[in-house]
C-alpha cells in the first residue's frame, strides 16, 4: 500500500514538474517575442516621424511655388498630414510623389523657381527625408523578420498565437504604392495585450486547478482500489489458513476408515476407540 502511494506521490509531483516547465518557457517565450514585437512597433514609430516631417517640408514647397503660375494645379494635389495607419502612409506616399512630379514639370518651366535658394533647400531637404524613410523602412522590415522567424521557430510557434503574437508584415515601396496588409498592421501596432494575458493567466491558473483536483480524484480513486485488492487478498490468505487449521484437525479411523475429529475418544461411525 506504502509502495503504490509513494508511486502515485512520485507521479503528481513529475506532472507538475513538467507543467512548472512548460509555464517557464512560455514566460520566456512571451518576453522574448515581446521584445521583438515592440522593435516593430519602435520602427513603425520612426516611420511616421520621418513621414511627418517630409510632410512639412512639402507643404512649405507648396508655399514657395504659390507665386509661379500653373501653381494652382498643385491646390488639387494635398498631402494629409496624418500618417498615423498604413492605409494613411500609403496615401501620403502616393500623393506626395505626384505633388513633386508636379513640382519638377513646373521648375523646368520656370528656371528662376529652380534657381531658388529656398526651393533648392526644401528639395535637398525631402530629398534627405526620401532617404531616411526608405532606412527606416528597412529597419522595420528587418524587425519584422527578426521576430516573424522568432514565431514560427519551435517551441514559440506552439503557443504564439494563443498569447496574441500574429504574424508581422513587411512594408514594401512598389512604385508609388506601399504593399502591406493595411488592417494586419494597424491592429499588430496598436494592439495592448495586458488584459488579453490576464485573461489567458486566469484561464491557465482554472485549468491547472481543474488538472490538480482531478489528478487528487484520481489518485484517490487508485489507493481505494489498491486497497481493496490488499484486503481481498488478506483474506484469500486467512481462508486459506482456516481451511488447512481444518484440515489439520481431522483424521481417519483405522477400523471404518471414516474422517473423525482428533479430539474425539472414539469413532462416531464404529465404536473403535482412537489412540490420541
Amino acid at each position: 500500500m506504502s509502495a503504490i502511494l509513494s508511486f502515485i506521490g512520485s507521479l503528481l509531483t513529475f506532472l507538475l514538474f513538467i507543467a512548472l516547465v512548460v509555464v517557464a518557457i512560455a514566460f520566456w517565450g512571451y518576453n522574448t517575442l515581446r521584445s521583438l514585437s515592440e522593435n516593430i512597433r519602435e520602427g513603425w514609430s520612426n516611420i511616421g516621424v520621418v513621414a511627418k516631417k517630409q510632410v512639412s517640408l512639402i507643404n512649405q514647397l507648396q508655399d514657395v511655388v504659390k507665386g509661379y503660375q500653373e501653381s494652382e494645379k498643385l491646390v488639387m494635389l494635398k498631402v494629409s498630414s496624418d500618417v498615423s495607419s498604413a492605409n494613411q502612409l500609403a496615401q501620403f506616399h502616393q500623393q506626395s510623389s505626384m505633388l513633386l512630379s508636379a513640382v519638377g514639370s513646373m521648375a523646368q518651366k520656370f528656371p528662376e523657381l529652380k534657381a531658388n535658394e529656398q526651393y533648392q533647400r526644401i528639395i535637398d531637404s525631402i530629398q534627405t527625408c526620401e532617404a531616411q524613410l526608405e532606412s527606416a523602412r528597412q529597419k522595420y522590415n528587418a524587425a519584422v523578420k527578426a521576430y516573424n522567424v522568432k514565431r514560427s521557430s519551435i517551441p514559440h510557434v506552439l503557443y504564439a498565437s494563443t498569447l496574441g503574437f500574429k504574424n508581422a508584415p513587411y512594408l514594401e515601396f512598389d512604385g508609388e504604392t506601399p504593399l502591406l496588409e493595411v488592417g494586419t498592421m494597424k491592429t499588430f501596432v496598436t494592439d495592448d495585450d495586458g488584459e488579453r494575458i490576464n485573461i489567458l493567466l486566469g484561464q491557465a491558473g482554472n485549468k491547472l486547478l481543474e488538472v490538480g483536483n482531478k489528478a487528487i480524484e484520481s489518485s484517490k480513486q487508485i489507493a481505494d482500489a489498491a486497497h481493496e485488492k490488499i484486503k481481498q487478498i488478506q483474506e484469500t490468505k486467512t481462508g486459506a489458513n482456516v481451511s488447512q487449521d481444518k484440515t489439520e484437525s481431522t483424521s481417519t479411523c483405522p477400523a471404518c476408515g471414516v474422517s473423525v475429529s482428533t479430539a474425539s475418544a472414539f469413532c462416531n461411525h464404529c465404536g473403535t476407540k482412537l489412540s490420541t
